[in-house]
């Protein structure tokens, strides 16, 4: 969560003195209303009875005296935490602010707490965070606040949608909110609304996407909102692990057949996602096949057993049949055409990674071959290569010493046609000859 600016020299909600202080600042009016409205609480419950505050409760630059019966009957946080220490800080990793805390306390005081739609997500995930989940508890009271105002009106819930997102990813773990407000927008008015939404970090939308697909039974919108997404934030600047992660949260036999058409066709949808789509669709398509087929071998035997009983509406369910059975054909021909594409495109990726492995093949063993020119003079040197005119290789076949002349080829030639040209040259052989000696 997003804390308060850094208050002023410290702050207290008694006149008494805090150890530490920050940098000056002066504190928002709804936080000195709450702070007074605390105070006097604080103060009426010491009256009630007789007794003092007994613990410190620390969070930003603010110091919190309270009662610890109160505060440890309603946070089972709270409760754990005090139990063999009266001076107790809230800091990171629980970022509850002051403010927020301030509107905790009063409930634990009074049972009761201003919520408006612009905090209402703030205290509704404080709860969560501090273990007031009991019946009757801030959690409670909260969330059916929540549900009234984000049901309220499209307004209301884009208030609240903008107070969550900077308590991500607290307020979505904890209680679902930001997807829950995003839910209430798409309905009322479409995914075009989702401004915010669209604004942000992926590590957030990837949360919030997830949360979505856990509660979510059709994800037909799900996938638009992460099309949506993936468009507006321009698909390059994504990295491709975090498209991924997105794209992970749509599970594809929650898709309808048209979605599912569209994700096979959508290049900003990862591949893996793709394929999944391609699968899916594939079953999807098989089974209709087969229950139509079912259908068809029913209507057969109906018919058989009296043609001259057919009515209107017999005839017009056999025509219905055998125009969805070809409509199932189309869509399958497709499909497989889309997987044979997608083959075609594995075992281009394939030959080409084949060939640059024998290309560096070939040139390793080009480079280990080196030969002397013979107007140098004498036999072949190691680590001299073959880069003269024409050279000579010679060797002892037992009766006598025999060399060929070999001509520098091109560079473009393969060595195998080099070797090739040599010994022909050798031999004094024609082509035929030589390839029936070869052979032989």
């Amino acid at each position: 969560m997003k804390g308060l600016n850094q208050l002023g020299a410290v702050e207290t909600i008694f006149e008494e003195e805090c150890e530490f202080s920050s940098t000056p600042s002066s504190p928002s009016p709804s936080f000195s209303s709450s702070r007074a409205c605390l105070h006097s609480r604080v103060k009426a419950w010491s009256m009630r009875i007789g007794r003092e505050t007994d613990i410190l409760i620390r969070v930003q630059s603010i110091c919190f005296h309270l009662h610890k019966d109160r505060v440890a009957s309603q946070s089972s946080y709270l409760k754990r935490h005090l139990t063999e220490t009266s001076d107790l800080t809230l800091s990171p990793p629980l970022n509850i602010t002051a403010e927020t805390f301030a509107a905790v306390a009063e409930f634990c005081y009074s049972g009761r707490v201003q919520m408006t739609p612009g905090n209402v997500a703030v205290v509704r995930t404080a709860a969560e965070l501090l273990g007031m989940t009991a019946e009757g508890g801030l959690s409670h009271v909260a969330e059916a606040l929540f549900r009234d105002v984000v049901g309220a009106n499209g307004e209301c819930a884009t208030t609240v949608l903008r107070s969550c997102l900077p308590l991500l990813p607290e307020a979505e773990t904890t209680a679902s909110l930001v997807s829950r407000c995003i839910e209430t927008l798409v309905y009322v008015h479409g995914v075009t609304r989702l401004k915010d939404v669209m604004e942000m970090q992926p590590r957030d939308f990837i949360t919030v996407a997830e949360s979505m697909g856990r509660r979510l039974e059709n994800h037909d919108v799900l996938y638009k909102i992460v099309d949506t997404y993936l468009k507006e934030k321009k698909i390059e600047k994504v990295k491709e692990e975090e498209r991924s992660g997105i794209c992970n949260s749509i599970e594809c036999s929650k898709l309808s057949r048209e979605t599912l058409i569209e994700c096979v066709r959508n290049p900003r949808m990862a591949l893996r996602l793709v394929v999944q789509a391609v699968v899916v669709e594939h079953l999807n398509t098989r089974h209709s096949m087969a229950l139509a087929s079912a259908k068809r071998q029913k209507q057969r035997q109906r018919q058989r057993q009296g043609r001259r009983s057919m009515t209107l509406g017999d005839f017009l369910q056999r025509d219905a049949v055998l125009s969805e059975t070809t409509k199932l054909r189309t869509a399958m021909d497709g499909t497989n055409g889309r997987i044979g594409r997608l083959e075609e495109e594995v075992r281009c990726m394939k030959r080409v990674l084949r060939e640059f492995d024998e290309d560096e093949r070939n040139a390793l063993r080009s480079a280990s071959f080196h030969f002397v020119d013979v107007e140098k003079g004498g036999g072949v040197k190691k680590g001299e290569r073959w880069s003269t005119s024409w050279s000579r290789i010679e060797f002892d076949g037992g009766m006598g010493r025999s060399s060929f002349s070999v001509d520098a080829p091109k560079m473009s030639e393969t060595f195998r046609q080099r070797l090739v040209s040599g010994f022909k040259n050798a031999f004094r052989l024609p082509n035929s000859a030589f390839n029936k000696t070869c052979s032989e």
